[in-house]
């Protein structure tokens, strides 16, 4: 297993593409035609909501876009788009390093440092001017390194591990996870938001944990603004998706929250803490 990386399906795909004969694996993998980043073997100017990445191995990025579409909750909590155009960026990335590496005198001094200013920055924003001249332009049969995909595909599973631990979200809890109960150590690299609610909702005592249902009454609980690498911990907590579910929803607040609610069926014969909160559980 590639312990390098923070999030384990990241690394069972690192593994995965370092096998020998991996291209031969996915070649009846089925590609993902519906992407906003569409993989092209060609260089083609981006046209409305897609952009195009010019690479030999242009199947093998097109398979690893796929899983962490379907691996990884990432365009689940992201803003798919800002997640594409994050991993465009590292896929450019590693491009120029290639170029700088293995055919520094195809690149004109103008380009080497419009591309190093433009690329070392921490974010997925694409200027136009990046976008008509990306390092994929002049790639194409100069650059030995690209002879096999594993270093490119590695890159961008390392851009996508960095989300893992830059990008954050804010969470809503009510239960074992708030302040002073018993799974709140779970939370202590989280940055404590301050009290919220929200409308249409019934708690009800399971034991040692509540569990939130809609309803009628009113939830009560804390917010958190956390960083995605908590949330597979948090996730076998709650057994998400199949005894709790992570969703969207809307405080009293006017925020938009991850919240873990639970199923109908599970709650029966439990009693329901009519104040909505799990800090009047008697």
């Amino acid at each position: 297993m590639n312990h390098s990386l923070h999030y384990l399906p990241l690394a069972a795909l690192a593994d995965r593409i370092a096998e020998p004969d991996f291209l031969t694996q996915i070649a009846v993998t089925p590609m993902w035609d519906e992407a906003p980043v569409r993989i092209t073997s060609d260089w083609q100017p981006p046209v409305t909501s897609q952009l195009a990445i010019a690479s030999r191995h242009g199947y093998a990025l097109s398979w690893l876009f796929q899983e962490l579409k379907t691996q990884t909750f990432l365009t689940e909590l992201l803003d798919p788009e800002y997640v594409y155009r994050y991993l465009v960026k590292a896929v450019w990335r590693y491009q120029l390093d290639c170029l700088k590496n293995y055919n520094p005198g195809g690149i004109p001094a103008g380009d080497r440092h419009f591309w190093e200013q433009e690329l070392n920055l921490d974010s997925p924003t694409l200027s136009d001017s990046l976008r008509e001249n990306p390092p994929s332009r002049i790639i194409a049969g100069t650059v030995h390194e690209e002879d096999t995909p594993t270093a490119l595909l590695q890159a961008v599973l390392a851009a996508a591990d960095c989300l893992f631990l830059t990008e954050f979200v804010d969470l809503f809890v009510y239960g074992s996870l708030m302040r002073g109960e018993i799974n709140h150590y779970l939370l202590q690299n989280a940055e404590y938001i301050g009290e919220d609610a929200i409308a249409d909702g019934d708690l009800f005592n399971l034991g040692p944990y509540p569990m939130f249902v809609p309803g009628r009454g009113t939830l009560y609980g804390e917010c958190y603004h956390i960083p995605l690498q908590i949330i597979p911990n948090l996730d076998r907590l709650e057994d998400h998706p199949h005894y709790y579910q992570r969703r969207w929803m809307t405080c009293l607040s006017g925020q938009t929250r991850l919240v873990y609610q639970g199923f109908a069926s599970h709650i029966q014969g439990c009693p329901q803490i009519v104040s909505g909160s799990w800090r009047d559980r008697q």
